[in-house]
């Protein structure tokens, strides 16, 4: 259940901790020196969400980007008839919201909520955006990081706007391929809830749950909990 609310305590971030040092290692901030990236250390927070905690709501006034050190963070927008679509879930290691730090109205356009109790790391866009100014690689850096999510958002709009649900769902396991065994046998694991990937689709639960039972008939694949075992990568490759 979703936890309303969005005041939640920071900590002051720990330099002999984990957290720093899988924060220093991400390429955002590879670039910078020891410096630069002490300066902005001393400004970084801890935030300990419990799932369903609302983070921050779309509207909200954006002074901070996040790197993700576990859990998993649902970025989404509620629909004029209060539908939820998730636009995409945030796994341990990856940033989000940085973007923001370049509009001119800083404000987060979408909702934020923890799937799962998840760690965080605050960066303050001010800091960052002050060290950019100074330091080329990390702004080339950014800039790849913001190509990336653009070229994901291109791939998206393509699959919504022109294929259909089953493509879509094909294409969504082929994804999450963890393993490939012999010829034409993988293995795919779907972490996330089943309502969450029906709306990352932008298809009803009730749809998500007839095509996986349409792929189990049909011989395609086979499903025990979130593990989905591809017995013909051929014949699921071609909606993919």
């Amino acid at each position: 259940m979703t936890q309303r609310g969005t005041v939640l305590d920071s900590l002051p971030m720990d330099r002999n901790s984990s957290l720093y040092e899988s924060v220093r290692g991400h390429y955002l901030f590879a670039g910078l020196d020891e410096d630069h990236f002490d300066r902005l250390a001393a400004e970084m927070k801890v935030k300990d969400l419990d799932q369903g905690r609302i983070l921050f709501h779309r509207g909200d006034r954006a002074d901070c980007f996040y790197y993700v050190d576990s859990g998993l963070i649902e970025l989404s927008l509620i629909s004029a008839t209060g539908d939820k679509k998730t636009l995409e879930v945030v796994h341990p290691g990856r940033t989000f919201g940085e973007a923001v730090t370049f509009m001119q109205e800083v404000r987060y356009p979408v909702n934020a909520e923890a799937l799962q109790s998840s760690q965080l790391c605050e960066i303050p866009n001010r800091v960052y955006l002050d060290l950019l100014k100074t330091n080329r690689d990390a702004c080339m850096r950014l800039v790849a990081d913001l190509s990336r999510h653009l070229h994901a958002r291109v791939r998206e709009i393509e699959n919504l706007s022109i294929q259909n649900a089953r493509y879509r769902l094909a294409s969504y396991i082929m994804d999450h391929i963890v393993e490939r065994g012999g010829g034409d046998q993988a293995t795919a694991r779907l972490e996330l809830p089943r309502h969450v990937i029906a709306s990352r689709l932008s298809i009803k639960p009730e749809t998500l749950s007839r095509l996986l039972r349409s792929l189990v008939d049909e011989g395609v694949v086979s499903i025990e909990d979130r593990v989905v075992f591809i017995h013909s990568l051929d014949r699921l490759r071609p909606y993919d």
